[in-house]
């Protein structure tokens, strides 16, 4: 497997297999032998010379066939073998510049690849104590020829090899050293997004919990209207018992009051039925929902308190109005939420107006009353968490906020115009199925 190295100068594990480094360094030591053997053949030697360099070169083709066999066997021995590879092709480019002219051989520009390949691999202070190592080897293959050597020509060779290796040697360093730092980012990216994900799932868990809160506290208010609606068909039945036994002989009477009765009974138990699954916990469903018989449920669940309060109420469902994609539940928690708001909003009667209609392939629904309004200074307001005007005890300032929010997860929105003294306007506009198909479609 070919993978990248932050490192080279540490003994790896036999898992961690060859780099693209090892890779490119056999296909240089390959390049080397192609072109030292045309180099051989085309280049004008004289036979005795020729047939050393032959010789020589066999051996390094050997010494460089058994040294790469090693490395892609054993990758956990690689530096060890670049180690020896290193002192071997240095006494190789000495050889050969030896036999092949001294100090007018161009054999030693392999110096020159050697310094830079390694220094590159080892980092700077290796890449120059190399360079020293090679500048000794080269003095004392053309020591013999030093009283012909023009010393600067001598320094200027040394002097190139030195400066490619510390260059490269520093480029080295300076890119293990970035790719160091851009991995412990990496590390820290990835630790950040794990928390964040963490924070994340603990915020919907805490939302869950503050929208079934807000949720408790409108059953609160439920549960007082509930004992009313209990109330009324209980005294229906206390009083048909009491005539039953003032009566009990007229058996049609008893049929007639009978009847009565398990009516009264039928009236407790959907009342008590529809509580209970109005507190129930619902998992988000989208499923398609009869907008208008959410209505009218959430309308009913407020019958008491409209009667107490004088409020009038005015429903104008429009029966043309398509299905919505949602959650019914949900649904029923926004307009139970804006209702009962409007409810309070009219302490001394007044009119609720429930819209709904078909406008193009969306669901319009507008709750109308003629309340005490909100003032401007509030309007911007009154979708922030926790905030309300209401009097402490009396409202947690979250359903509001929590009715946009469905409002947003049905992919729909709601407005609200208010004049004080006037009424309020809420008006939620909710996708049909047909265009909810085609916000989805636009995704994929």
């Amino acid at each position: 497997m070919v993978s990248f190295s932050k490192g080279h100068t540490k003994d790896r594990h036999p898992s961690e297999g060859l780099t693209v480094v090892d890779y490119a360094f056999a296909f240089l030591r390959a390049l080397v032998i192609a072109g030292g053997l045309i180099w051989l053949l085309f280049h004008p030697f004289p036979p005795l010379m020729r047939f050393n360099l032959i010789y020589i070169f066999i051996v390094f083709v050997a010494y460089s066939v058994v040294l790469q066999f090693i490395v892609f066997m054993h990758p956990e021995r690689v530096e060890k073998v670049y180690l020896a590879a290193l002192i071997l092709d240095m006494g190789f480019i000495g050889v050969f510049i030896r036999l092949s002219g001294g100090f007018d051989s161009n054999v030693f520009l392999a110096f020159y690849i050697l310094a830079a390949l390694h220094s590159f691999y080892y980092g700077l202070t290796k890449g120059l104590i190399l360079s020293i190592a090679a500048s000794l080897t080269y003095m004392l293959v053309v020591f013999d020829q030093i009283d012909f050597i023009v010393w600067t020509d001598m320094v200027l060779r040394l002097a190139i090899m030195f400066v490619i290796a510390g260059f490269l040697g520093f480029l080295s360093g300076k890119t293990r050293h970035d790719r160091e730092e851009i991995l412990k980012m990496k590390d820290e990216m990835t630790s950040l997004q794990g928390n964040l994900a963490k924070a994340y799932n603990n915020l919907q868990d805490v939302k869950r919990q503050v929208e079934q809160s807000e949720k408790l506290a409108s059953i609160g208010r439920l549960v007082a209207e509930l004992t009313h609606e209990i109330n009324n068909p209980l005294d229906g039945i206390k009083n048909c018992l009491n005539v039953l036994t003032i009566e009990k002989d007229d058996a049609e009477l008893r049929e007639r009051y009978i009847a009565l009765m398990q009516e009264g009974v039928r009236e407790i138990e959907q009342a008590v039925r529809d509580l209970l699954e109005y507190a129930k916990q619902h998992e988000f469903r989208v499923e398609p929902v009869d907008v208008n018989e959410v209505i009218r449920r959430t309308v009913l669940m407020g019958e008491y308190k409209f009667n107490k309060q004088g409020i009038r109420v005015r429903t104008n469902l429009d029966r043309h109005v398509q299905d919505v994609m949602g959650d019914s539940h949900h649904l029923q928690q926004v307009f139970f939420n804006i209702i009962f708001n409007a409810i309070d909003a009219m302490p001394n009667g007044g009119v609720l107006t429930v819209e709904s209609r078909k406008e193009n392939d969306y669901a319009a629904v507008e709750i109308t009353d003629s309340g005490t309004g909100i003032p401007k200074k509030d309007m911007e307001k009154i979708f922030r968490p926790f905030y309300t005007t209401k009097k402490i005890g009396e409202g947690t300032g979250l359903g509001l906020p929590i009715s946009d929010g469905i409002v947003k997860r049905h992919s729909g929105k709601m407005y609200v115009y208010s004049y004080v003294n006037m009424g309020t306007t809420f008006r939620i506009i909710l996708p049909t199925k047909e265009s909810y198909d085609n916000i989805l479609g636009g995704y994929r």
